[in-house]
């Protein structure tokens, strides 16, 4: 009887146990122990004994007056979770403490509470490594601890909580590798372990998670190749898998059942091979991005067919053929950028029917062939030359001008290629356009007249053509909005309009070098009232992409060949927006305007090869964010300002033979080379002509 009457005592005291953790009072009293040692604090001022537990800010209660939720997102909670664990709280389903200020390390016993369905500890500052005894957590449907500081990798054990739907682990400093146990998780919809620093190939396990819509992995270093087992997972609405360094081919077989599939971003791997002919069974999918791989072959003419297609990027591989004249079925486009490729051949004449075109580039290729008349309701074609590289050409080619009809196209990129003749005008008024870029063709012709109907432009740049004669007085009046003017290496001549051009208070960039203007630099720079300010905030030049419930940040990613201290540099995207002027290899005459020295926030100023005269303005040291400064070849005299000195930013410090360094060196010496980095740098790139 001994053993029975011992075994009546314990569960006897485990029924007590029982009843005093599910003891409401005590579940208030283990919560408000912990809110005592949280900083602050706050937004728990409901939290007290003269009131209903199930009435305290972020608590919610089952019917029986149990605490079954603990809600405080964003609520300014200080400190740690090393006293929220009570045996009390055997209720709890749900923990949602993201978004607030916690430290230390995730409690073991937190794995204690069995009963927990949902537990988010994202956005804090949690440190040390996962407990692998979550996997006693079987009733964990949500796993959410992305945003903080954890490391020590992913614990195999948690592909042993077969219920977890969701797994969210990103932004940790994580490191090691995916563990194959999750492939176990039958029922997970959702993987989002992006930038947790993991080195490790993809497991063909996860092909076994035939519930997944979500693999988000992208911003690791992963590497191998795509598992074809991935293509079991029939449910994938999402797959980003860009920023590692995966290499191989896409296999095709990723793209048979590919039925709901909406995202599909690998872009900045090491992936080769060609598209598949198969990506057409993706009739869902509404965004590819491939960019920054080293993809061959063609474009699949299949793409035209894909009608949910929004956005096509595949800049910077080394696609080769024709652009698929389909493509003007995909008439939902609104992205497409291709540039950075070897493309060649004709232009389409149904690019004109992609009307939702936001954004085009096609620079860096060899386009050649045949494009549209804009002029013409049948679409006769017109002659394009051969590729710049050949340096040939066969016939005219002329700009695509129907695409001045694309009414919502906010940014335009032809840089690069072989266009010739002079650029079409149009009846058309299409104020969505933000940025056009030219460069780098054999347009000819005047200044063109259809730009005076772009009045939203922000970025202009015709540099590196033939265009002549006289920049038109309208380009300041009809340009509100223009940061960007680069007209450099053209033919044009006569005087700069700095009158209209002073109607610009936007422009922070202006580079007129090489070409053949005339007169002097004028007082009226000081209307650059936007090269005045030391920050300036730079635009965006086309819109966000908004996908179904997902938000893709595109910044365009047009580029501007400047002559950067003294070499061309490309800068590319938002860092396209420096601030300078350069109106270098010119005729122009006078003395430079000390009105000059107030645009205090340029950071290149070149006036080389001029014909100027008179001295350096003594205040040239209040350009402070100046790097490079080029005066050379000019008939400048004098001394060189004391004042110069101050330019701590100066890298690149360009003179004419005819200034003395004397009283400068002194300058500098005499401050005990306050400027030690910035005028070391100086004296190391003082040219001398």
């Amino acid at each position: 009887m001994a053993p029975l009457k011992k075994l009546f005592h314990t569960s006897l005291l485990l029924l007590v146990c029982a009843a005093k953790a599910a003891n409401p009072e005590a579940e208030a009293e283990a919560l408000l122990r912990w809110k005592s040692t949280l900083v602050g604090a706050n937004s728990l001022s409901s939290w007290s004994t003269a009131n209903s537990t199930c009435s305290w800010f972020g608590v919610a209660c089952d019917a029986a007056g149990h605490v079954t939720e603990l809600s405080l997102p964003n609520a300014g909670l200080n400190g740690t979770l090393d006293y929220l664990y009570s045996a009390a709280l055997r209720n709890l389903t749900k923990i949602k403490l993201n978004k607030n200020i916690l430290a230390g390390a995730i409690p073991a016993n937190i794995s204690m509470l069995l009963t927990l369905a949902f537990l988010d500890l994202g956005s804090n500052s949690l440190v040390g490594s996962i407990p692998r005894s979550f996997s006693r957590l079987q009733n964990l449907k949500a796993l959410r601890l992305s945003a903080n500081n954890l490391t020590g990798g992913i614990p195999e054990e948690l592909g042993m909580i077969s219920g977890l739907g969701n797994l969210v682990l990103y932004g940790n400093p994580l490191g090691g590798s995916i563990p194959a146990s999750l492939g176990q998780l039958q029922l997970l919809h959702m993987l989002h372990i992006q930038n947790a620093s993991l080195v490790s190939t993809l497991p063909p396990e996860l092909g076994n998670l035939t519930s997944l819509k979500y693999m988000i992995l992208s911003q690791n270093q992963l590497y191998g190749s795509l598992p074809p087992s991935f293509a079991r997972i029939q449910t994938l609405l999402f797959f980003h898998m860009h920023g590692n360094n995966i290499n191989g081919s896409i296999p095709s077989e990723m793209f048979t059942n590919c039925t709901k599939l909406e995202r599909f971003i690998v872009y900045g791997n090491l992936l080769t091979g060609s598209i598949s002919s198969h990506i057409i069974k993706c009739k869902e999918l509404e965004f590819f991005d491939g960019s920054g791989n080293l993809l061959t072959g063609s474009i699949p003419r299949e793409i035209g067919s894909m009608r949910n297609l929004q956005a096509l990027f595949l800049w910077e591989n080394h696609l080769t053929g024709i652009m698929p004249s389909d493509i003007g079925n995909a008439t939902s486009l609104k992205f497409l950028d291709v540039s950075s490729n070897h493309l060649e051949g004709e232009l389409p004449r149904t690019i004109s029917l992609l009307v939702n075109l936001v954004a085009l580039s096609l620079s860096g290729n060899k386009f050649t062939g045949t494009i549209p008349n804009p002029d013409s309701k049948q679409l006769p074609v017109v002659k394009i030359a051969n590729g710049k590289d050949n340096g040939s050409f066969s016939g005219e080619s002329r700009f695509p001008g129907c695409l001045w009809n694309l009414k919502d196209l906010q940014a335009l990129d032809l840089s690069g290629n072989a266009f010739a003749g002079e650029i079409p005008t149009s009846t058309f008024n299409n104020s969505s356009l933000r940025s056009l870029q030219l460069s780098g063709n054999y347009f000819t012709g005047c200044f063109p007249a259809v730009l005076k109907n772009l009045k939203s432009l922000v970025v202009l740049d015709l540099s590196n053509n033939k265009i002549s004669g006289v920049i038109p007085p309208w380009i300041g009046e009809s340009k509100p909005s223009l940061r960007i003017l680069m007209l450099r290496a053209n033919m044009f001549y006569g005087s700069i309009p700095w009158q209209e051009l002073s109607l610009l208070p936007r422009l922070q960039l202006l580079d007129l070098a090489e070409n053949n203007f005339v007169g002097s630099i004028p007082e009226s720079l000081v209307n650059f009232s936007l090269m005045g300010q030391t920050f300036v905030m730079q635009p965006v030049v086309t819109n966000i992409i908004v996908l179904t419930n997902y938000r893709y940040y595109y910044f365009y990613n047009g580029s501007m060949d400047i002559i950067w201290k003294g070499r061309e540099y490309t800068f590319k995207g938002r860092h396209a927006f420096v601030t300078g002027i350069d109106l270098s290899g010119n005729s122009l005459s006078g003395e430079i305007p000390s009105e000059l020295t107030s645009l205090k926030g340029m950071q290149f100023l070149n006036i080389s090869r001029n014909n100027l005269s008179g001295s350096i303005p003594k205040d040239i040291g209040n350009l402070k964010l100046l790097e490079s400064l080029d005066l050379s070849w000019n008939k400048l005299t004098g001394h060189i300002p004391p004042s110069v000195s101050n330019l701590t930013s100066l890298t690149v410090l360009n003179l004419p033979t005819t200034f003395c360094l004397e009283r400068y060196l002194q300058e500098v010496s005499s401050k005990h080379l306050r400027t030690h980095r910035s005028t070391a740098i100086i004296l190391d790139f003082v040219a001398l002509h």
